[in-house]
């Protein structure tokens, strides 16, 4: 996939932007590891277990957006960015946007069902 370019429902971020979503995965993936240590440490109930699936969706939505090279935020706001950070550049045409909003969507269900997945696995251990 060509990382300097806009492409609807394929890419809309750029190399520093990916950078960004990669940390953003990075802490959230930490926090998760770490939650899920003080559960099986202190032998946490079933209730306080489900909070695992916060750490675990911003951990992979920060690593399926850097994955994707797609922001969903840009996604639904129709915008992209290949230049430097917080620099924005309006999407113009209804196909490209209703494009992104689409992959946006995907990136956020597949984002739920990671987490899901995981507070699944925590409930287990």
């Amino acid at each position: 996939m060509e990382e300097n370019k806009y492409i609807p429902g394929v890419c809309n971020i750029g190399r520093e932007e990916i950078r960004q979503r990669k940390i953003v995965g990075i802490i959230g993936l930490i926090a998760t590891i770490a939650a899920l240590f003080l559960l099986i440490y202190f032998n946490a109930s079933t209730g306080f277990k489900l909070f695992i699936f916060i750490p675990a969706v911003i951990s992979s939505i920060g690593f399926l957006q850097a994955k994707a090279h797609f922001c969903i935020y840009y996604g639904w706001a129709s915008i992209f960015n290949f230049d430097s950070l917080g620099k924005k550049n309006k999407v113009e045409k209804d196909e490209y946007k209703i494009a992104d909003k689409k992959k946006s969507f995907r990136i956020v269900v597949y984002s739920l069902l990671i987490g899901l997945i995981i507070v699944i696995a925590a409930m287990i251990i």
